[in-house]
């Protein structure tokens, strides 16, 4: 082994060789590194968007839901949120309304406009131990005062995607329609409520600010034909977001008997995160073959230098410590532009970090290219790389040691 090292060594370091090889070699080692360097700042920024997409989800939703089976919704509302926020784990507990309805607003010089809306009522007062509601508020303190005015006609907050589609604006009033009574296809029936608009919602994910509306949340309950202490569901805020499918099981278990169901963000977004999982490994594998294209290279440079590996079996070396050369100096390549991709990566990594790429804000639902580096993937990386690299270095050195000498030196 000592022989191959120093063989390698050698000839790594010989300033005899041809411009060619040497070209070749630059070659081999910049297309590794570019490789790695690639793949790296690739799946850091996946990571970073696979993150923001979780923070936004996170804290626009509840971690966990709560729903009851009962038609009346939960029969002992207060019995129920106590034992909840009993639980270990457990850092806030909010009741709320949720009912699907049209938002119209009526044109001043045109025809009246109508969109589809996901309306919650909610207590704001409960809602900021579960989400961040006010962080997404605007204006903040009228937008808080609206949703706690539950009068004849109750303040609003639109989702500011909405609210531009609807053409609504601070002191306007919009028309709240769901459908009222027992649902019978011979006598549908809905219900209407004026509301005036105290405030915008704006969370940065189109699909909540183009479909949420916030109401108060005993206005809710009286035009969504709710009981005074009547919830559709209660939204749960654990201190330890992964740990949020074992509190929901642990949920389901404390109140079955209420014929509950408790439904935790990773169980609700778990196509969106199995589908960010797949194109993370499908773009390892793409921008991998950067690395395998690379690899050929090695694969060439050890190829013509088989005629000076026959020269070292003439003079007496032994089959295992020519293929050792082969090996020994193919790493070396390959481990060297895996160090320098790595290296460049990281540092790509910090400019996106500290400095940042901004990207359009009404395009996109981050301002600018967010990142997240991992170590793991930063040794896989480096971990394939260097396989490639090895898989590279196995055929031409069999083959090299399997020919005789003499016909190596004669026909090469």
């Amino acid at each position: 082994m000592r022989f191959a090292v120093y063989i390698a060594g050698r000839y790594l370091r010989s300033r005899r060789r041809s411009r060619f090889l040497n070209r070749v070699t630059v070659t081999a080692i910049t297309g590794i590194a570019l490789g790695v360097m690639v793949l790296d700042l690739t799946l850091a920024i996946m990571n970073g968007f696979h993150a923001e997409v979780r923070r936004t989800f996170v804290d626009s939703m509840p971690m966990i839901t709560v729903v009851t089976g009962e038609v009346d919704g939960f029969p002992r509302l207060g019995a129920v949120m106590d034992t909840i926020g009993a639980l270990p784990g457990v850092t806030g507990v909010a009741p709320f309304v949720r009912q699907e309805a049209i938002v119209t607003v009526r044109g001043r010089s045109g025809p009246a406009r109508h969109r589809a809306a996901v309306v919650w009522g909610i207590d704001p007062d409960l809602q900021d131990a579960v989400t961040p509601l006010r962080a997404h508020l605007l204006p903040r303190d009228l937008a808080l005062a609206g949703l706690r005015q539950a009068g004849a006609v109750p303040g609003i907050v639109l989702g500011v995607e909405l609210a531009t589609s609807l053409f609504a604006g601070l002191g306007d009033t919009v028309l709240v329609t769901a459908p009222a009574g027992d649902l019978d296809l011979t006598d549908l029936r809905s219900q209407s409520r004026p509301c005036v608009v105290k405030g915008f919602l704006e969370t940065g994910m189109y699909e909540f600010d183009s479909r949420f509306v916030y109401l108060p949340l005993e206005a809710a309950r009286a035009a969504f034909g709710y009981g005074p202490q009547g919830a559709s569901g209660i939204g749960v805020r654990v201190a330890d977001m992964m740990a949020a499918p074992r509190i929901a099981q642990a949920i389901e278990a404390g109140l079955g008997a209420q014929r509950v169901r408790a439904t935790d963000w990773v169980a609700l977004n778990r196509n969106l995160f199995e589908w960010i999982k797949i194109e993370k490994v499908v773009m390892f594998i793409l921008l991998g073959l950067i690395v395998l294209v690379a690899a050929f290279n090695i694969i060439g440079i050890l190829t013509m230098m088989v005629g000076e590996r026959g020269i070292l079996l003439a003079m007496g070396a032994r089959s295992s410590q020519v293929q050792g050369v082969f090996v020994l100096q193919g790493l070396a390549i390959g481990a060297f532009g895996t160090i320098v991709g790595s290296l460049a990566g990281y540092l790509g990594f910090l400019y996106l970090d500290r400095v940042g790429f901004r990207l359009p804000g009404d395009v996109y639902f981050v301002d600018r290219v967010p990142a997240v580096a991992q170590a793991g993937d930063f040794l896989a990386v480096a971990g394939a790389a260097l396989a490639i690299t090895l898989l590279a270095t196995l055929w031409p050195s069999r083959e090299a040691a399997r020919l005789r000498p003499m016909e190596i030196i004669r026909w090469n």
